[in-house]
């Protein structure tokens, strides 16, 4: 047997991951990261300003500043989700990690001119990407054995999906002329009927991680204290590896071919990509205690690599087919690496905030993001993927799944009490897909935040703790039946995802 690519297998599966829209959506996530001032108060600082975090939605708050500083952040996150009713069973899976959050390096270079100049550079996180989990003991009465060899009866088998290609070699599937056979799956029992009974037990493991971070270099410029003007130059990159396993176990079978006992479908979807946007603000004081910002942040212009591979492995009581033994395992069939362009769409941001004295600051902030503006697209850069392709098998479930118009809303509390700061936020953030289709995707988030800072000379010591909470579905595996329509081969599985993150940083004044 040999390797396959994608170009041999002339895209013969609709389930392969080129870029769906779950692959777009990752470019799309802005969750509530950062430094703990910052995350503290819900991230509403459109119109506040002095804060590295605050550098990313609004340039013109480095020129805020009165002293060149400089910061850094650690995140503790543990997700826990809860599930329900998926193959009868509920339960939580659990994960910790330790992240980077945030550095930056904000250089006033005239601080004794009226009009100050700034000069910063800042690295956040976006979005984090990591989480394991196991699910076991799943009782399930349809195989993806039997949707496979449904799917492909009486096909020969350079017809049949890339999933399904990966069973045949695998021995899992089985074919007269390399045709496959009606109930051509390796395993099953006749009930004395003429009924097969092909029943299973399931075991899913996820096993994912990566990061989105952000780079900026951002000039500023402090006009009198009155008004402050900024301009950055962004820097996303995007880190992502999912590897998922599918094994179905305790199979009923009989005698050779039928004699399989257990098979896991393994695939993995690696994504690596860099891009550049730009960012244009201002912060207006008309008065001593009233703050006025806005920001543009033009279009996100993205050079993605991607990678998708999988494979099937099963085992056999007896061997399927003399000389092959009782294990056996398919091709990694690769797609290979390749390269096309992705653009997101711009972010509109609006806030308002009130300083009053030294002892309280109030803030609210207004995103908006049309993502009808999502563009899929290739260059004379890309590779081992066609326009074409792009255009008419990912781009219109892209335009049909996302919402025409996303928003945020935030806001967020500080009390001083002398060296002391108390803070609290909170955040709404939509979901990009389309109400219609959130129920089997990904719901919005909500996050409340609470905070505490002390500051002594140049120090200034910050803790806080965000807990946001959104509902996602993960499809385990989606088959097109006869009417050419999507259904679950294998069910969904619906989570409320809960993150609760702790956020340590210091920043330092000279």
């Amino acid at each position: 047997m040999k390797k396959l690519s994608l170009l041999i297998l002339g895209l013969c599966s609709g389930l392969l991951s080129a870029q769906t829209a779950d692959d777009v959506e990752l470019f799309q996530l802005r969750n509530l990261h950062g430094t703990p001032r910052y995350t503290a108060m819900g991230g509403a600082f459109t119109a506040l300003g002095n804060d590295f975090s605050a550098y990313s939605i609004n340039p013109a708050s480095a020129a805020v500043n009165r002293y060149s500083d400089l910061g850094f952040t650690l995140g503790f996150n543990n997700r826990n989700g809860q599930y329900s009713n998926f193959y009868g069973q509920k339960g939580s899976e659990n994960n910790l990690n330790v992240n980077f959050e945030n550095v930056g390096l904000n250089l006033i270079l005239n601080p004794d001119d009226a009009n100050r100049f700034s000069l910063a550079f800042s690295t956040t996180k976006l979005a984090d990407f990591d989480r394991s989990f196991n699910l076991d003991g799943l009782s399930n009465s349809y195989t993806l054995g039997q949707y496979w060899a449904e799917s492909s009866a009486g096909q020969h088998i350079d017809n049949i999906s890339w999933d399904a290609y990966a069973a045949w070699q695998a021995y899992l599937l089985v074919s007269t002329n390399d045709t496959i056979d009606p109930d051509g799956f390796a395993y099953g029992e006749d009930d004395g009927n003429g009924n097969i009974i092909a029943n299973s037990t399931l075991r899913y493991t996820f096993n994912q991680d990566g990061s989105f971070n952000e780079t900026n270099i951002v000039m500023g410029l402090d006009q009198g204290g009155k008004v402050y003007y900024g301009l950055s130059f962004g820097f996303p990159t995007l880190s992502f590896r999912r590897e998922e396993f599918i094994t179905e176990y305790n199979l009923n079978n009989s005698n050779p071919p039928y004699s399989a006992n257990q098979y896991t479908f393994r695939r993995l979807n690696d994504i690596y990509a860099n891009g550049f946007n730009m960012k244009f603000g201002f912060i207006y004081r008309p008065i001593p205690e009233l703050r006025i910002g806005a920001s543009y942040q033009s279009p996100s212009w993205y050079t993605v690599n991607q990678f998708y591979e999988s494979d099937v492995e099963a085992n056999f009581n007896q061997e399927p087919y003399s000389g092959v033994g009782t294990a056996t395992q398919s091709d990694i069939l690769e797609t290979g690496q390749y390269s096309y362009r992705l653009r997101s769409p711009a972010i509109y941001r609006a806030g308002v905030a009130s300083v009053i004295g030294k002892f309280l600051i109030l803030s609210v902030d207004y995103y908006y993001q049309n993502q009808a503006n999502t563009q899929l697209y290739t260059n004379n850069n890309s590779f081992n993927i066609s326009e074409s392709l792009l255009q008419t098998d990912y781009q219109p479930g892209i335009d049909q799944l996302y919402r025409n118009g996303r928003q945020t809303i935030s806001a967020g509390a500080e009390v001083r009490i002398k060296k002391i700061f108390l803070r609290g936020g909170y955040r709404y953030d939509e979901s990009v897909y389309d109400k219609a289709y959130q129920d089997n995707t990904v719901g919005a988030m909500q996050s409340l935040s609470f905070g505490l800072g002390y500051k002594s000379g140049p120090w200034s010591f910050d803790l806080a703790w965000i807990n946001s909470s959104r509902d996602r579905s993960y499809a385990l595996y989606r088959g097109i039946d006869q009417s050419n329509q999507s259904f679950e081969v294998l069910q969904d599985l619906n989570m409320t995802e809960v993150s609760n993150n702790i956020v340590a940083g210091v920043t330092m004044k000279f």
